[in-house]
């Protein structure tokens, strides 16, 4: 059995490398930076760690230390009164074919530490609670590397803008993440040795808090799931009490924006349906549907801030849109306001379910992102000056004003769009939100979190896209520099909505383009592809051109303070 000395030295793992030539030196970046072990730091590194923020926001800086071995650090809010300040301690994951970033970020409270690599990343977290007077704030972060002090200004700046909570979909952008609780829980038993219940139900409560916190909502709510049609049930095993567990996850959170219910999809194998409920008999949901609903308003989940809906089919093609009405129909008729979500396009052979004339119409639809705007044009018909660059966009505008909400998805090999690999820039993880902001797109689907085998701490499968979290004690999960990313991009999308709102989706644009983020200007989106867009692309699909270098970080920094001023 492996020592809870050998665990914590996970997180600690030292760079005891042959003393370097060079002396210790420190720059810092923006929190979108790719920051590798070794060799040259990006172009463009700072002397202070300078922040422009909305009221309710959390934002990120990078302090980088290299060629150093101890480190230490001290954090002197001056004058930031109740802005808080947190240092997370950049942990190096190997990804595989000798990727290794400093993905996990572990709390640092800036006692003495060894750096892992010779460019070791030190994130600074900077909170803004609600009620902070708009301004000009300064702090510092004194960072001793081989006991040489440096002190880095921290500067922040308050615009007069206010984001709205994450636990409200108004405003915001909801998130769903295909989570399993139940192996977080388990992975995080065997690193750190859970025993009693108690530290599992504090364990299970902190995961859900931290998702909220972080603006990241889940389609699976793990030990608070039915296990029975009966609906929530109680037990006096605590891993089977989901009347219990589930309002205990909701509460630790303080709420979600968006909710899933609790009927499994297509994906699911039958001896694993949740509550054993069979997501292709919709006929037989209702007592169940009622149930859950009767749980889910003696506990407040009905309220007109949270969207609950039903995720009963994934890419289900065109002979599965049958069953998808079917299933709108149950879940609109047995549980009133829900909202049925199915992932694929709106066109013209499914128009039956966004028509906007029964009670089988789909509420929210789930877009592949690069399936969103259009499809390949025949070189021929390219030449004719015939162009298919939009032919899936169109259906999906009439959605839209048809009523219907209109979310994204991607995943693992989905096509060159932003995504959340470890393989990717991190700034991707921040594009994708801002893409949805582009577009208007109002929430985002992806496929995992946390499929965790072995010690995640150590190493990740599949250059990281199915783990963006990492498991921490009964305090909470390990965040990653890729949930920094999304969340920070979630909020992005909060101002600038704020912003589509006040000045329209125009001034949307000519942000996100005039950063150089999107080939996008004021009059509107430009698209490329292979053949048969405006500009020439390099996939076959049609998609912006978008910014996924060195220089992205910094153009992301200039659409955040333009859509700050902008919003304000």
């Amino acid at each position: 059995m492996t020592s809870k000395r050998a665990l914590v030295s996970v997180a600690v793992l030292a760079f005891l490398g042959p003393a370097s030539v060079a002396s210790a030196a420190i720059a810092t970046y923006p929190s979108s930076t790719t920051i590798l072990p070794t060799g040259p730091l990006p172009p463009a590194g700072g002397t202070a760690v300078s922040l422009n923020t909305a009221i309710g926001e959390v934002e990120d800086g990078i302090i980088v230390v290299t060629n150093a071995h101890s480190l230490t650090a001290v954090v002197d809010k001056g004058n930031l009164g109740n802005i808080t300040v947190q240092l997370l301690f950049g942990h190096f994951v190997s990804f595989g074919g000798g990727r290794t970033l400093p993905d996990a970020l572990p709390p640092w409270d800036g006692i003495a530490k060894n750096a892992e690599k010779p460019n070791q990343p030190i994130w600074v977290q900077v909170t803004v609670p609600y009620g902070t007077t708009p301004g000009s704030y300064k702090g510092t972060i004194s960072v001793t590397a081989d006991g040489k002090a440096t002190n880095v200004p921290l500067l922040v700046r308050v615009f007069p803008v206010t984001i709205p909570p994450p636990t409200t979909s108004k405003g915001n952008l909801p998130t769903a993440f295909v989570m399993s609780a139940e192996t977080y829980l388990n992975t995080a038993a065997k690193l750190y040795g859970l025993k009693p219940p108690a530290d599992y139900l504090t364990a299970n409560n902190a995961l859900f808090a931290f998702l909220a916190r972080n603006r990241i909502g889940t389609t699976l709510w793990g030990y608070g799931e039915p296990a029975t049609p009966a609906g929530y049930t109680t037990d006096r095993r605590w891993w089977k009490d989901s009347a219990t567990n589930m309002a205990n996850q909701v509460s630790s959170a303080g709420g979600f924006p968006a909710m899933a219910l609790p009927i499994s999809n297509n994906r699911t194998s039958p001896g694993n349906y949740i509550a054993g409920v069979d997501p292709k008999r919709p006929d037989t949901w209702c007592p169940y549907l009622q149930a859950v609903h009767d749980y889910w308003q003696q506990h407040n989940f009905t309220n007109p801030n949270v969207i609950p809906y039903l995720y009963g089919q994934d890419e289900p093609g065109a002979a599965g849109f049958t069953l998808v009405g079917k299933q709108a129909e149950a879940a609109h008729k047995c549980f009133p306001g829900s909202k049925e979500l199915v992932t694929g396009n709106p066109f013209a052979g499914n128009k039956y379910l966004w028509d906007g004339k029964g009670t089988n119409d789909v509420d929210i639809w789930t877009v592949l992102a690069s399936r969103f705007y259009g499809q390949y044009t025949n070189p021929s018909q390219a030449k004719k000056h015939i162009s298919h660059e939009r032919d899936k966009y169109k259906p999906i505008q009439q959605a839209r004003a048809n009523g219907k909400l209109i979310w994204s998805y991607t995943y693992q090999g989905a096509g060159a769009t932003p995504g959340f690999l470890a393989s990717e820039p991190v700034s991707d993880a921040r594009m994708f939100p801002l893409w949805a902001a582009l577009e208007n797109v109002q929430g985002l689907l992806y496929e995992g979190l946390t499929n965790f085998t072995g010690n995640p701490l150590d190493s990740v499968a599949q250059n990281g896209g199915r783990v963006l979290i990492y498991p921490g004690s009964v305090s909470g999960p390990i965040t990653s520099a890729r949930v920094e990313q999304i969340r920070d991009g979630a909020e992005d999308w909060a101002v600038l909505n704020i912003v589509r709102q006040k000045r329209g989706i125009s001034k949307v644009w000519s942000i996100l383009g005039g950063a150089g983020l999107f080939s996008a200007s004021r009059a509107g989106v430009k698209l490329a592809c292979s053949i048969g867009c405006d500009l020439k692309g390099p996939t076959p699909f049609s998609w912006p051109l978008w910014s996924h270098d060195a220089t992205t970080p910094q153009k992301i920094e200039a659409a955040k303070l333009a859509a700050l001023q902008a919003a304000g």
